[in-house]
């Protein structure tokens, strides 16, 4: 099977994560996307949710989706995470399928920094969305680097994460199921 990772730390999930994963997911090539659920990005330091309620929250939300399926393995493997240790196990739980990634524009700027991220760009194909205001003129050029067309999405799980602490309304940047999950458990 062909299988896209679309990483984070999906700290919510939100409407943006689910309709690019569905988009993508519709393309032909692709067998199954896997939401690859990150502890914590090593570039980034954020106020996390526990893994077990991203987790939780990612299950409620691709519940009945064809084609999205949760990889919950980073949970599992020695901390910090590095894509490329990620690949790797995944290669040998899974030979038979074949792993691409799927990243934001805003990754690609700092792919350069990513642990073995020349052996990733040789060894992957890298599927690449839309992101606004990225300078286009600083992205890694290769072979493997596909820019793919998605509609852009004009909200960020941080910005949700602030909105939810001022108290201000989220409601329609969240799926139902997940606005009532960080309602109830008082998330963020």
């Amino acid at each position: 099977m062909n299988i896209v990772l679309f990483g984070g730390s999906f700290n919510p999930i939100h409407n943006g994560h689910l309709a690019l994963a569905k988009h993508f997911a519709q393309k032909s090539n692709i067998d199954e996307v896997w939401l690859l659920l990150s502890p914590q990005n090593p570039l980034k330091q954020l106020k996390m949710a526990s893994d077990r309620h991203r987790l939780e929250m990612l299950q409620l939300a691709t519940e009945n989706i064809p084609k999205l399926k949760i990889c919950d393995i980073e949970l599992s493997l020695p901390k910090p995470n590095y894509t490329y240790e990620t690949l790797q196990a995944l290669k040998k739980m899974y030979p038979q399928h074949t792993f691409s990634l799927l990243i934001g524009e805003d990754n690609l700027v700092v792919f350069n920094k990513w642990k073995n991220y020349e052996r990733i760009l040789n060894e992957h194909q890298i599927y690449v969305y839309p992101r606004q205001n990225e300078d286009k003129k600083s992205f890694i050029q290769h072979r493997n680097i596909n820019f793919i067309s998605a509609p852009l999405f004009p909200i960020s799980s941080t910005e949700i994460r602030e909105k939810i602490a001022k108290k201000e309304d989220v409601e329609h940047f969240l799926p139902a199921k997940i606005h009532e999950f960080i309602s109830s458990h008082k998330i963020y």
